[in-house]
């Protein structure tokens, strides 16, 4: 299904197989093994020009030697059958990963091949101060800036000056690629080479042509950036199109110009909605991925691929797409599905899998139309010679309509009250089709196949210091957060989704209303979706009613995010939704990510790895010996684990080792494990926390509007009620701790009620790995914890006891053993840093110490008072910490009475901890 051509000289040069793509133009170099000179042979093709575009990538292919002797009868079945290895190599000079599979494993290779992301910074910031530039041309010109404002419904804003810029932009990239495809399409008018134009003549022609243009088809596209040029006066118009034109030249000499989602990474920088909505946008390596699990052809049976009529009647829809990646990414997996799977032989053409795909299959909408223009540009350079009639994307109001009553409408969760929705392009409440036809029309919530998305994770008291909410568009505030914060309530009230988790959970339950039975769903979302407790209720509805098929997780500790300008964790999930007769498996395969992709060449290159997996699953229940080994050629790129999944943490993804995975999970279970796997140290007594201990109020029942008191920092003897208020890694290094704040009492009824909770034992819920040197600490005198800390009691214990259990207490938090069970329990959204709550702390798993005899009280409390003055190193460094290993050392020999073997157990999960991106972060590991 590819445009190949074997030995053409093209500039005086012979590759072996040249393939044309829209995005550019791809060199294989072949040889028979053990093809000694093919990586130079690769290497040397790079930056050579095809039609005069370079090429950034080549391939360098090694054929199987057996294939040299082959009878040329039987060559075609043997080409098919055999295996091959590659590399691809990249325009910075690296290599991907080596590669082995079939003809076809090769041909989605080069499909999927593309710039790196890094390699892309260079079109981005091209583009970006192009737009930047193109802008401010009439930025300042107040009748020029009025118009252009005028056609997008906003204020006058340097941010309606860029877009206007990054869509006239945008829309010369497409329209060179259009004119160069189809004989329909006029070109452009001729320029010279820099790109800079002097006087009127060029921008009238540019109007002219792309009104031909829109007659023919993309008036959708082109209607935007028509319109601004004939807002812009005369002499503005010629600065501004000579600064587009020139940015569009030097587009046009990058290859990854022609990427599906270049417009969109630039429209993440110039426009400050995505930091009012949260949406950052997905990586296209991390789109490739996450279609490429959801659309595996053979986990669709009822699905002809190969039948364009069947591929009609599937829907992939994207309730909040953006500029529109995870679309184009699911659409280039359909067409990979299809190609070469015609069941009577015959190839559809191009234009009419593209019409078919574009006019019934892909379904897109978002709150903000630029977005959309983006998405409808992009979709149409997917096949540049085909046209189509009409195309499902659409923009959905957020925000309140003062022209409905004052309604607070919150885009396409709409449809979780209402069976359809009013579309709006342009401000106008109107499908628009590709010919641009405007019709008075409702958009039904669709019955989809597939549900995709990236959906914003806006969570409601965010700490943006802006409050929820709120949208920005083009410069224009909308205050509007206490009423789209009560729509958002009033539609998810009563289901699985929270305000609290975010936006994010209200677009599963979104997904769960859309998708059929037996369909899927596939999502990006926060990492907290996996731990936190507010996720609770929709981590429920996924482990009964789906079958969660693939759980994709970054340790990379260059990047643990899959979307743009974005360092919050993330994870990839693909589920299917169960018929009511089927049983939940209550199980999923995580996938731990070692490296982040940054080509989607790699994310192609992983998905074909899982497919290839072995049905035996390493379970993270153990024994502790490691996980499924994901590797491309000689490298290690991560591990698979099956684990189980219910509305508590989903712990298959908390670790990058496998093994310390499974020793947590073990541990969570009182068991210890030895160093070598091959049995029980030790069985103990684990327990939920709030089965041990009370925990103190949630701190806005201490402090705040709704508190009983006021809090001052400082504290000294004097205090009545001293506090513990915040963790500080340089005051707070040991097991003991002054308090460092006073509470003023502030309502007196229930003052004594709170202080009821008051307490000398301590433990931290946030925790920063790399900075904070104690898990839990002991006060010098009775203080009650607020906000980065919990005061706890011991229950059920006799009253003499008490010290000595909280000395227990402490000193099990600040072991190894402890920690490592805080960390798999706490949500993990940054690299170094563990996050909970009074609730998370509720289940944390600890050392029941009412279970211990009174000599191991006695041993723990001797062991609080001889090392409660001792320094500790900051917890990622507990494998050389003096303190750590010591304090490690004494628990184990005088309160559990254990030997060496579990001396040695302890000492080999120091070093895996150690080990651990989530919790060293960027920092170098400290190993002995």
């Amino acid at each position: 299904g590819l445009d190949a051509q074997a030995e053409m000289i093209v500039n005086g040069r012979r590759p072996d197989i040249l393939v044309q793509r829209g995005s550019g133009p791809v060199v294989i170099e072949a040889e028979f093994a053990p093809a000694y000179t093919v990586d130079d042979d690769a290497l040397a093709k790079l930056f050579m020009r095809v039609g005069g575009r370079p090429v950034g990538v080549t391939f360098a292919l090694v054929i199987p030697a057996e294939l040299r002797n082959v009878h040329e009868s039987e060559l075609p079945d043997r080409l098919l059958s055999s295996r091959y290895t590659w590399r691809n190599w990249y325009s910075t000079i690296d290599s991907g990963p080596d590669e082995s599979g079939s003809l076809q494993d090769l041909a989605d290779s080069i499909v999927a091949s593309s710039a790196r992301v890094t390699d892309v910074e260079e079109a981005v910031t091209c583009l970006e101060q192009g737009a930047h530039i193109a802008g401010s041309t009439f930025c300042d010109h107040e009748g020029s800036m009025f118009r252009v404002a005028k056609v997008f419904d906003r204020e006058p804003s340097k941010e309606v000056a860029n877009m206007a810029a990054l869509m006239c932009i945008n829309a010369m990239v497409l329209h060179d690629r259009l004119s160069a495809s189809s004989r329909s399409v006029p070109a452009p008018p001729e320029h010279n080479r820099d790109g800079y134009i002097v006087g009127g003549a060029y921008v009238e022609a540019l109007r002219a042509t792309w009104k031909k243009v829109m007659e023919i088809d993309y008036k959708p596209i082109f209607e935007k950036p028509y319109e601004v040029l004939t807002a812009l006066a005369m002499i503005d118009a010629v600065m501004f199109v000579s600064e587009c034109r020139r940015t569009a030249n030097e587009l046009s000499l990058i290859s990854t110009a022609a990427g599906h989602d270049l417009s969109g990474q630039v429209f993440n920088r110039l426009v400050a909605d995505r930091k009012f909505l949260a949406a950052y946008y997905t990586s296209i390596p991390a789109a490739t991925l996450l279609s490429g699990l959801a659309l595996m052809p053979e986990q669709w049976p009822n699905v002809d691929w190969g039948d364009v009529e069947s591929i009609r009647k599937f829907v992939v829809l994207d309730p909040a797409c953006g500029t529109g990646t995870l679309l184009m990414a699911a659409y280039q997996q359909i067409v990979r599905n299809h190609r070469g799977r015609r069941s009577d032989g015959r190839r559809t053409s191009e234009e009419h899998l593209h019409k078919t795909l574009i006019e019934d299959s892909i379904h897109g909408s978002d709150v903000v139309d630029a977005a959309i223009h983006l998405t409808a540009s992009t979709l149409a350079a997917m096949a540049p010679r085909a046209t189509f009639d009409s195309m499902n994307v659409h923009v959905f109001p957020l925000g309140v309509d003062q022209d409905d009553g004052g309604s607070a409408k919150i885009g396409s969760l709409e449809w979780l009250d209402t069976q359809s929705l009013w579309s709006m392009f342009s401000g106008a409440a109107e499908q628009v089709s590709s010919n641009g036809s405007r019709t008075k029309a409702q958009v039904p919530r669709p019955e989809a196949n597939l549900v995709i998305a990236n959906p914003p994770f806006r969570r409601h008291n965010s700490d943006t210091g802006r409050g929820d909410y709120k949208t920005r568009v083009f410069g224009q505030l909308e205050d509007d957060a206490q009423e789209l914060s009560a729509r958002v309530s009033e539609v998810i009230g009563g289901t699985p989704a929270s305000l609290v988790a975010g936006l994010a959970s209200a677009f599963v339950l979104l997904a769960d209303r859309t998708v059929r039975a037996s369909d899927r769903i596939a999502f990006v979302l926060p990492a907290s979706a996996l731990f936190g407790t507010s996720w609770r209720g929709i981590r429920e509805l996924l482990s009964n009613g789906y079958h969660v098929e693939w759980v994709v997780s970054s340790h990379d500790p260059e990047g643990q995010s899959l979307s743009f300008d974005t360092d919050i964790g993330e994870v990839m999930l693909v589920a299917r939704k169960l018929r009511e007769d089927d049983e939940a498996p209550r199980r999923a395969r995580f996938v731990n990510l070692w490296r982040r992709p940054e080509y989607a060449g790699e994310a192609e290159a992983i998905l074909r790895q899982l497919r290839r997996l072995p049905n035996q699953q390493f379970s993270l229940e153990g024994p502790p010996v490691g996980n499924q080994e994901l590797s491309l050629g000689a490298e290690k790129w991560g591990e698979v684990v099956d684990a189980p999944i219910d509305g508590g943490p989903w712990m298959g993804s908390r670790w990058r080792s496998g093994i310390l995975g499974q020793l947590a999970y073990s541990l969570a279970d009182g068991r210890l494990w030895e160093k070598d796997a091959s049995g029980i140290v030790v069985h103990l007594p684990i327990v939920s926390l709030e089965s041990v201990a009370e925990i103190s109020p949630y701190h806005l029942q201490i402090r705040g509007t709704q508190g009983a008191f006021d809090v001052a920092q400082g504290w000294d003897e004097s205090v009545r009620y001293p506090g513990m208020w915040h963790v500080s890694s340089r005051a707070q290094r040991t097991m003991i701790n002054q308090p460092d704040a006073r509470l003023i009492p502030k309502q007196a009824n229930v003052v004594v009620d709170v202080w009821r909770s008051a307490g000398y034992l301590h433990i931290a819920s946030d925790v920063r790995y790399t900075s904070q040197r104690i898990l839990a600490t002991k006060s010098n005198t009775r203080a009650l914890g607020i906000r980065s800390w919990f005061t706890l009691g011991i229950r059920d214990i006799h009253e003499d006891c008490r010290p000595l259990a909280e000395s227990a207490l402490v000193v099990w938090f600040n072991t190894t053993l402890g920690m490592l069970l805080h960390a798999n329990h706490a949500n993990r959204s940054q690299l170094g840093r563990g996050t909970g709550n009074r609730t998370m702390l509720r289940t944390l798993p600890v050392l029941d110490v009412r279970q211990l005899t009174e000599d191991q009280l006695e041993a723990s409390h001797n062991i609080y008072l001889e090392m409660r003055d001792k320094q500790f190193e900051p917890i990622f460094m507990g494998a050389v910490d003096p303190a750590r290993i010591d304090l490690d050392e004494r628990f184990l020999q005088d309160v559990l009475g254990l030997d060496l073997s579990a001396s040695a157990s302890v000492a080999a999960l120091r070093e895996l901890l150690a080990q651990e991106p989530s919790i060293h972060g960027t920092k170098t590991p400290a190993l002995p």
